[in-house]
């Protein structure tokens, strides 16, 4: 079921190179990806990371529980949403790549996914 959510994900979003589910210590559970696309195991390594360090600055300044971060450079995206606690999905996206339905396709591969990872 996995696969099929993220390659779902992969095939709504234009411009995305990867789509990924990944535990919040950065292990990589499954992945789809395009040619050329990021790697799933860099993205999540370093993704996973950033998402702790937000959890806990959010707690700090009392703004209650993060569900999803987005992040940017000049070589493109990246947005997270958290599944449930312990589990993130990822999707990195190339310049000019559809950030909001990204945003968008996560959050529904989220309340896919929950049932299984509950």
């Amino acid at each position: 079921m996995f696969d099929d959510v993220l390659k779902g994900v992969l095939n709504r979003v234009d411009g995305a190179g990867c789509v990924l589910l990944a535990s919040r210590d950065g292990m990589v559970v499954a992945s789809a990806a395009r040619p050329g696309g990021a790697s799933a195991d860099l993205v999540a390594a370093g993704m996973a990371d950033l998402f702790r360090k937000t959890v806990g600055a959010l707690r700090d300044a009392e703004l209650g529980a993060a569900r999803e971060l987005t992040a940017g450079g000049g070589d493109g995206h990246v947005a997270l949403r958290e599944v449930i606690p312990g589990y993130l999905l990822a999707v990195s996206l190339a310049p000019g790549g559809s950030l909001g339905r990204a945003r968008y396709e996560l959050r529904k591969a989220a309340s896919l996914l929950e049932p299984e990872l509950a």
